[in-house]
């Protein structure tokens, strides 16, 4: 059943309801919007307390009604009906998935979210509700692991989340896992986010270059040929394996910033251009 909700929609309520999540203060970071002393608006992020950031790949679910569905006719999966499905886009159109994966090295907190509801009066109720990330789940690209060029999805109801098509049981997190899984990385690093960010910059800059090159070792095995090319800096132009265009925030010049305020519109970046992912600031709420 086509989703009659967009990514878009399901991201924009989910980034505002965790917005407000009580035990933790968090902000989305657009590179946009950094300025210095929020000034002209500005952004919401303390740089003298802990932070760690949280980078969010938004999928729509689409529901299964019927028994028949392969997952669990022709797979044998125990789901309830109805459950949903998400679809990762497969390497042979796409490496977005190679460079989550790299991303979600164990530094960086990288989750696909999901909802389970896919019509326009569930996500309103789940609005009104403040249920929109309780009726989620949150799934790492590290569970997944790599993947083919074939299509794959993930299968998932209320209690149970599978990869398909060569179907294995993985892991999934619920908002209140997620919300534990931040507090606890917080408590272990008191430092401020002044003095870690450029070290989270790194990481991402990191990651993207191991990307690139698993991705040209991929392409060069397809193609049968021996050796690879010279790697190519993801930042000094558009990469062959650059994701298809999406719709982008009209950008304005930032004013004149602070050495980590730099580094955490850097950041920011690397997260909306290079990962196509919302990432947000999450801080000690106090």
């Amino acid at each position: 059943m086509v989703p009659q909700i967009s990514e878009f929609s399901y991201g924009f309520a989910l980034t505002n309801e965790i917005a407000a999540w009580a035990p933790l203060k968090i902000a989305p970071i657009f590179p946009s919007l950094i300025e210095e002393g929020k000034r002209g608006g500005g952004y919401d992020v303390k740089l003298d307390m802990p932070g760690v950031p949280l980078y969010l790949q938004f999928k729509r679910g689409h529901r299964m009604t019927r028994r028949t569905a392969m997952e669990i006719k022709q797979y044998k999966q125990r789901l309830n009906v109805p459950f949903h499905r998400f679809y990762i886009t497969d390497s042979g159109t796409s490496d977005q998935h190679t460079m989550l994966l790299a991303l979600d090295d164990g530094k960086s907190d990288v989750f696909y979210a999901a909802p389970r509801f896919d019509r326009i009066a569930e996500i309103n109720d789940a609005w009104t509700a403040k249920e929109v990330a309780e009726r989620s789940i949150f799934v790492r690209p590290k569970s997944i692991g790599e993947l083919d060029d074939e299509m794959h999805h993930v299968a998932y109801d209320a209690y149970r989340t599978f990869l398909c098509s060569e179907p294995k049981q993985i892991k999934a997190i619920s908002a209140a896992q997620l919300v534990r899984r931040l507090q606890d990385r917080l408590q272990k690093d008191p430092r401020p986010l002044r003095d870690t960010v450029s070290a989270f910059l790194i990481n991402a800059d990191e990651a993207a270059k191991r990307a690139e090159t698993r991705i040209r070792q991929r392409r060069a095995q397809k193609a049968g040929t021996i050796g690879l090319p010279q790697a190519v800096d993801l930042f000094e132009g558009p990469p062959s394996s650059a994701l298809p265009p999406s719709p982008r925030v009209p950008a304005r010049e930032a004013e004149q910033l602070s050495e980590p305020s730099r580094e955490l519109r850097e950041l920011a970046d690397r997260a909306y251009k290079t990962f196509d992912v919302q990432m947000v600031i999450v801080q000690p709420a106090s």
